[in-house]
């Protein structure tokens, strides 16, 4: 596995040397938002991986195992941190656990009434273990909501339902002012907007890696602020925690002394794959990124008479029933997330016009 992280060449989105990339088989694929589609080294280089566990001629700790430190300095600039601030971890829960192992009685937290289940859930849990305070506001009200006896924010940065996006300016100001700590899922930001979590003065920011940074399932990152990561114990540390790394016998002490403490073990091969999607990505402007996609996403919006996100995707309301509308979308070949009620469309750097207006097309009588 080579180390060079660094962009060979500089792409646009929706070009046609990006178009190339993909194979997503499909009319239009407007589900990013589920999850994203490989670029072809990424899937190229899972071959090679699951080849050679196949055939027992991998060398894992060369050939595998150095995937987590490239993906740490790929995802860095998109986080807004330096990659000694990032921690590789499998799922945004187990980003979220130190943040929910160190609630108490004295904590009051600030989290919206809608948010995700893999950032709400283990708050929530510790906090009822723990006898710690929730407030669950409306999610344009979190930042209002910060008061004198908040202890800790937690919020997305785009939500899931509809896409709407967080202003984590104002959430980090009100936070400041009263000292309590932020915690963002960026999980539907992450490649597309920028996080700026240094810049913010985020404390803790959390992104599953398989929707909009087009990695296999099972590669997450956790930004931790400085001050975080020796406020935080590292809950699941093990002997990727240790530095340097060992097997056996060691003690505390030995934890890195950075974010790397909060590492838990790598999922080698979906990690392989992850180091060439971040790699496609950063051959992209992060600025030509957001801009394409949200373009897109915006433009399907005025077209239906909706008003736009903001994000790289929304919901599209429809006046069918669910098995209605899953017989449309499958008839039109076009991958979307389906609620009652409700269309969820996202768009991608392998997205174009085109999808956009044949988006409009199929939903347009279904609005």
């Amino acid at each position: 596995m080579t180390t060079n992280h660094a962009p060979q060449v500089r792409l646009a989105p929706g070009s046609p040397e990006v178009l190339a990339l993909f194979e997503s088989g499909r009319r239009a694929y407007l589900d990013s938002a589920t999850y994203g589609l490989p670029p072809r080294p990424t899937v190229d280089a899972l071959r090679r991986a699951l080849l050679d566990w196949q055939t027992g001629a991998a060398n894992w700790e060369e050939d595998w195992e150095p995937a987590g430190e490239l993906c740490r300095q790929e995802i860095a600039p998109m986080l807004g941190a330096p990659p000694e601030e990032i921690a590789l971890v499998p799922a945004v829960s187990v980003g979220i656990a130190p943040v929910a192992a160190a609630l108490g009685a004295q904590d009051e937290l600030v989290v919206p009434d809608d948010e995700f289940h893999s950032l709400l859930l283990p708050l929530l849990a510790l906090a009822e273990r723990r006898g710690a305070r929730v407030r669950r506001v409306p999610f344009a009200e979190v930042a209002d909501a910060v008061g004198p006896r908040t202890t800790l924010v937690a919020t997305s940065h785009v939500r899931s339902n509809g896409g709407a996006v967080q202003d984590l300016d104002s959430v980090a100001a009100r936070a400041a002012e009263v000292g309590a700590r932020v915690v963002v899922d960026a999980t539907h930001a992450a490649g597309l907007l920028p996080i700026d979590a240094s810049r913010r003065g985020l404390d803790v920011v959390v992104a599953a890696a398989y929707k909009h940074l087009l990695c296999p399932r099972g590669v997450a990152f956790a930004r931790i602020a400085p001050d975080a990561q020796r406020a935080y114990a590292p809950v699941s540390a093990s002997w990727v925690s240790v530095d340097p790394r060992t097997f056996y016998g060691d003690g505390a002490d030995r934890l890195a002394a950075d974010a790397r403490r909060f590492d838990v073990s790598l999922a080698w091969h979906a990690w392989v794959g992850a180091v060439e999607s971040l790699r496609f990505l950063n051959t992209i402007p992060d600025e030509e990124r957001r801009g394409w996609s949200v373009a897109l996403a915006s433009e399907l919006a005025t077209r239906l008479g909706l008003e736009p996100t903001g994000s790289s995707f929304l919901g599209v309301p429809v006046r069918v029933t669910l098995g209605e509308l899953a017989g449309r979308l499958a008839e039109a070949d076009v991958a979307a997330a389906i609620r009652d009620g409700e269309v969820r469309v996202s768009f991608h750097v392998y997205n174009t016009p085109a999808d956009v207006d044949y988006a409009a097309e199929v939903l347009e009588p279904l609005r």
